[in-house]
């Protein structure tokens, strides 16, 4: 396949993308007039209950961390759609520098993470596993968010859509790091003489396809489709954690003393609406619960 079938791919992808980011804006207002209807929207927001946790608080640091990867992950996205479509002139040096500045923040981010939920002595990865349990009640989350049923299964800090969905990300952000570095064609690293093109794609996929700058329109079109996908998930992911737990939101941001219970000094309702706990069996404990952590991602 030609370099120029290449550029057209991109000019499909963006069609494709900006045609598909409206229609999920349009599902996601359409889903909260559900919430509106079925009175979710009014025990959340006018009277306040809100789902209660049973982890331990999360600390000042998890918490400067994920607002430093979401910073971050703004200005990638950002700086990527001003390479693709310069809305100024004579900033893309700069975008540049912006989006590999973040690229690495957000790649020291995971690597830390990552050692957190695996080496750390209160290393959390367990919480991130789908089991068995979590397989199995799927299909009642799933009607949950769809308001066919009034509440969800509680197994543990995550349900199964978030622990896919985190799960998910992992392999995402490699990705995109890989075929983000592969782009730099011309910039030479010392000692072996090999541009980061070369080493990431051209010395196995350039063979392969007929020729590294092949290689790298190709790297180009995964790094595109992987920079609209991180846009909707991240899209559907505040969306969900404002409309489905606004007060946990504002705690991971800083902000919990907007919260009403906080100001009043209460702890609130015992078992709010739409968090139905399901107490796990002693054997299945550790695969449930695992160890106190947070979610970084």
């Amino acid at each position: 396949m030609s370099t120029l079938i290449l550029t057209q791919v991109n000019v499909w992808l963006d069609v494709v993308f900006f045609t598909l980011y409206p229609i999920v804006l349009v599902a996601l207002g359409v889903h909260f007039l559900g919430n509106v209807l079925t009175g979710r929207a009014y025990r959340r927001f006018v009277k306040w209950q809100w789902p209660e946790h049973d982890h331990a608080p999360i600390k000042a640091l998890p918490k400067f961390l994920h607002f430093q990867h979401l910073v971050c992950i703004g200005l990638l996205v950002l700086s990527g759609l001003y390479i693709r479509f310069p809305f100024f002139t004579g900033g893309r040096p700069f975008m540049r520098g912006v989006h590999y500045f973040a690229m690495t923040v957000v790649m020291v981010n995971l690597i830390w993470r990552l050692w957190f939920a695996y080496g750390s002595r209160v290393r959390d990865y367990r919480e991130f596993v789908v089991n068995r349990r979590d397989i199995t009640t799927m299909p009642q989350v799933l009607m949950y968010y769809v308001f066919i049923k009034p509440s969800k299964p509680h197994l543990g800090k995550y349900n199964v859509m978030q622990k896919s969905t985190y799960i998910l990300f992992v392999p995402m952000l490699i990705v995109q790091a890989l075929t983000g570095l592969a782009l730099l064609e011309f910039w030479k690293l010392p000692v072996i003489n090999m541009t980061m093109s070369d080493l990431i794609v051209g010395w196995w996929l350039g063979p392969l396809i007929g020729s590294t700058s092949l290689a790298v329109a190709y790297a180009r079109i995964v790094h595109y489709v992987i920079n609209w996908l991180f846009i909707l998930l991240v899209t559907i992911h505040v969306y969900l954690s404002v409309s489905e737990d606004f007060a946990a939101f504002l705690d991971f941001f800083g902000l919990g003393f907007l919260d009403k219970r906080h100001a009043q000094g209460k702890a609130g309702p015992a078992a709010s609406p739409g968090h139905t706990p399901i107490p796990a069996p002693n054997a299945l404990a550790d695969d449930v619960h695992g160890a106190t952590g947070s979610d970084l991602l």
